[in-house]
């Protein structure tokens, strides 16, 4: 008679306690909710740890929680939290992109540039090997960058894009892709002491966008 009891017992408290978790777990979404309504960013990433510690192995709440801080550009734990999910889906493209966005704007240029050839092999994406060019031309992989701007500039795809780009000072400008290419082809010929070849090419990028005012800037500094 007393082994029922007290199996009755725990029946009820295993019962109270998952509803308890429930109950909790609704209240939090719904503070959740409201804290969007209300733009309260803090608020709402509040409210989804308390979730997470609720339902730790639910990637939603964790998708959410990195997209919370992407917002606020809080990179470090924006990076943080999309591994846990990558450890979680290996195949979410946007968490690796998230990775990738984390730790370029963490000054982490290998590591990016790393993450982006990962994120190219499984995407094929032109804006993705513009990255890594760009990439490649800041760590002096000169070569490299070389190599994937040809590879752009031979793609059609890029011959209807338009880039906007900066010119300083919170200015930015719209021009044609394969100009910016050939910009990016500039910088690096410089950087490899072949001027002749930058000429060329920032020609190249004035002919498709006679405006172009950083090739034109640089192209006169030659």
């Amino acid at each position: 008679m007393k082994i029922n009891q007290i199996l009755i017992l725990i029946f009820f408290f295993m019962n109270f306690n998952s509803l308890s978790q429930v109950d909790e777990f609704e209240i939090q979404k719904s503070i959740y909710e409201k804290a969007k309504s209300y733009n309260d960013p803090n608020v709402a990433i509040s409210a989804l740890y308390n979730m997470i510690a609720i339902q730790p192995e639910n990637v939603l709440l964790k998708d959410s929680l990195m997209r919370e801080y992407l917002s606020l550009s809080q990179w470090a734990p924006t990076y943080m939290i999309s591994r846990e999910i990558l450890v979680l889906q290996p195949n979410n493209n946007f968490a690796l992109e998230v990775s990738c966005v984390s730790l370029q704007n963490l000054g982490l240029k290998q590591e990016a540039l790393n993450e982006y050839e990962s994120l190219y092999l499984r995407t094929d994406r032109i804006d993705v090997l513009y990255t890594i060019a760009s990439l490649q031309f800041e760590l002096g992989n000169l070569n490299e960058s070389l190599t994937n701007l040809d590879i752009l500039l031979n793609n059609s795809q890029t011959e209807e894009m338009i880039a906007r780009v900066s010119m300083g000072q919170n200015e930015t400008q719209d021009v044609p892709y394969r100009a910016q290419l050939n910009y990016l082809k500039g910088l690096v010929f410089i950087e490899k002491g072949e001027n002749d070849l930058a000429r060329n090419s920032f020609n190249k990028a004035l002919n498709l966008s006679p405006e172009f005012k950083n090739a034109s800037e640089k192209l006169g500094s030659l």
